[in-house]
């Protein structure tokens, strides 16, 4: 082996090559939503609770107009089936969320699920549904656009939460819940 690729550093610290190149160690702060999930922890673990659901929460649980969520889906184009998983993937969402209501944290997570599911759903899916795509195509753009995206970020960024731990049936379980309280559109309705 040649001696120019192969570099000794068994001097003791100080005589070492680096030993006198001192640098700042940056450490990238944690995302808004690594912060949330940290809070959440602290939160659970000293019972801090609330009383009511935030003023923003309040807008995504109210509903908005007087479709049901399976009508909404029929009128979409979902089957029978579907619309009996979709119903399945709201109830699992909606008993953790009244499980964790009163932790606002956990209000504020959702919040912010709840917002990219809306805004996501707004920019790619309405346009599939207004150019009236098939169902299937629908069904793979909101897993592609809302879905997947969304696991990835709590993947990433609540990667060590064990209390909420949000799995892709629970995000269907949250866009099914904004269906029912008439956040999300599967049709074009002329008086919604």
């Amino acid at each position: 082996m040649d001696s120019t690729n192969n570099v000794q550093n068994n001097e003791p610290v100080t005589n070492q090559i680096n030993a006198n190149q001192v640098r700042d160690i940056f450490v990238s702060p944690l995302s808004r939503l690594a912060q949330r999930f940290k809070r959440l922890q602290e939160e659970v673990q000293q019972n801090q609770t609330v009383e009511d659901f935030l003023d923003d929460f309040k807008y995504y649980n109210t509903e908005l107009d007087g479709r049901s969520m399976p009508d909404k889906l029929q009128d979409g184009g979902f089957n029978s089936i579907e619309i009996r998983r979709a119903t399945l993937r709201k109830h699992k969402y909606w008993k953790k969320m009244e499980k964790n209501k009163f932790y606002e944290t956990a209000q504020k997570i959702d919040l912010e699920i709840f917002s990219f599911i809306n805004h996501n759903f707004e920019s790619y899916i309405e346009p599939l549904i207004e150019k009236k795509a098939n169902t299937s195509e629908i069904k793979l753009a909101v897993r592609e656009k809302v879905v997947n995206p969304i696991c990835e970020l709590l993947n990433e960024h609540g990667a060590y939460d064990d209390f909420l731990n949000y799995d892709m049936d629970d995000i269907y379980g949250m866009i099914f819940f904004l269906t029912g309280k008439c956040h999300l559109n599967w049709t074009i309705y002329d008086n919604v």
